[in-house]
């Protein structure tokens, strides 16, 4: 009673309560962002596109490419609008609203996290769904499965928040940032070629591309060889999200000094 109390006289809101804002903000972003069919069309469509333009110059087996094609949709349905939300915000001067409500900017970063990590698995299932039904994919490890596209949709959303916090209101500016970002780890994460497969050099930098770990649980949930092994994948896909988070909020508090 006397933690209550003293938490309702400081005015700062209890944990619940940061979660149903967070909540809200995700649900605001979902209806004006995301679930739209142009970012649903253009979430899906992108990422199958450049997927099956590589496959059909390599002789391989379809099924074999699809934990590659899951973690491609993911990465891409999670970074479509994330990083751009706050910066539409800033500039139509609508983002000081979230904070006259009050939000903290901890509740804040984490609905911005939430919208984009729902788009991302219920964009994911549609590859996973393909593989299964039309080119003979199987789930060997349920949990790997889950997990990378759980943890795999949460870190990679928190990257999104992330860049949405770089100090620019033009979206243009946060696209050439996001790409120098994106393009590099699309190609050094696993996604088109194994890990095992790449050079040296590009397997040091796939550790410390969060995709790579996605991938990682993607392959062994489907019956595939992994790389660093469902452990050290779940760990680092922890951290990555963890570190991201802390850093938008960190970037975020840094706008009013």
């Amino acid at each position: 009673m006397e933690a209550t109390s003293s938490r309702a006289m400081s005015g700062r809101p209890g944990p619940i309560s940061s979660v149903r804002k967070s909540w809200s903000i995700a649900v605001k972003d979902m209806k004006i962002y995301y679930f739209k069919p142009a970012i649903l069309m253009f979430g899906m469509l992108f990422p199958v596109t450049i997927f099956f333009a590589f496959m059909m110059s390599r002789d391989v087996e379809a099924k074999t490419l699809f934990p590659g094609l899951i973690a491609l949709t993911l990465f891409f349905s999670t970074t479509t609008v994330a990083p751009f939300s706050i910066p539409w915000e800033r500039m139509n001067r609508t983002f000081e609203r979230l904070l006259f409500a009050p939000v903290s900017l901890s509740a804040l970063a984490l609905g911005k996290t939430i919208s984009s990590l729902v788009f991302g698995l219920v964009m994911s299932l549609v590859p996973l769904l393909i593989g299964l039904i039309f080119y003979g994919s199987s789930v060997a490890s349920a949990a790997a499965l889950a997990l990378g596209i759980i943890l795999g949709s949460a870190c990679i959303s928190n990257m999104g928040t992330l860049v949405s916090t770089v100090s620019s209101e033009t979206p243009q500016n946060v696209m050439l940032l996001l790409n120098l970002v994106r393009l590099p780890m699309m190609f050094m994460s696993g996604i088109f070629i194994p890990i095992s497969q790449l050079p040296t050099w590009g397997r040091v930098i796939a550790w410390f591309s969060p995709v790579s770990y996605a991938v990682d649980l993607l392959r062994r949930g489907l019956g595939f060889k992994d790389y660093f092994g469902p452990v050290v994948s779940s760990l680092m896909l922890v951290a990555f999200g963890v570190a991201m988070y802390a850093l938008s909020v960190l970037r975020m508090r840094g706008w009013n000094r």
